[in-house]
């Protein structure tokens, strides 16, 4: 099953995670065939600025080549760096980058976003 938005349950049970400190964010994307990774890309400038106002950072990509364990492929995949869970909410909840969201929607095909911190 496809995945673009994460669920009401699952945004509501990150929200009340008890997280200090700085997380990463796994990103897998899946880009539409015809558009999507130009559309990806308006998207990333859109909200490149609005990360960094928060103090985030990208702090790995890399091009997936093939899975060697479990059946999905992605077209890309990074981690951005965030310095608090609150600061990632800053960005997403902000009326700005609301406003480039729908770039995100008519980009993915599928994607994940997996919450990480270090141990």
């Amino acid at each position: 099953m496809p995945h673009v938005e994460g669920s009401p349950e699952q945004f509501k049970a990150f929200m009340k995670m008890d997280v200090e400190g700085p997380i990463h964010m796994l990103n897998m994307l899946c880009y539409k065939p015809d558009g999507g990774r130009d559309s990806y890309a308006k998207y990333s400038a859109h909200t490149l600025p609005l990360l960094e106002k928060v103090g985030g950072k990208m702090v790995y990509s890399a091009e997936p080549r093939k899975s060697v364990i479990g059946g999905e492929n992605w077209d890309d995949i990074f981690i951005v760096e965030y310095p608090s869970k609150a600061a990632f909410l800053d960005m997403v909840m902000s009326e700005e980058y609301q406003e480039g969201v729908h770039l995100r929607h008519e980009a993915l095909m599928d994607s994940r976003l997996v919450c990480m911190q270090n141990w």
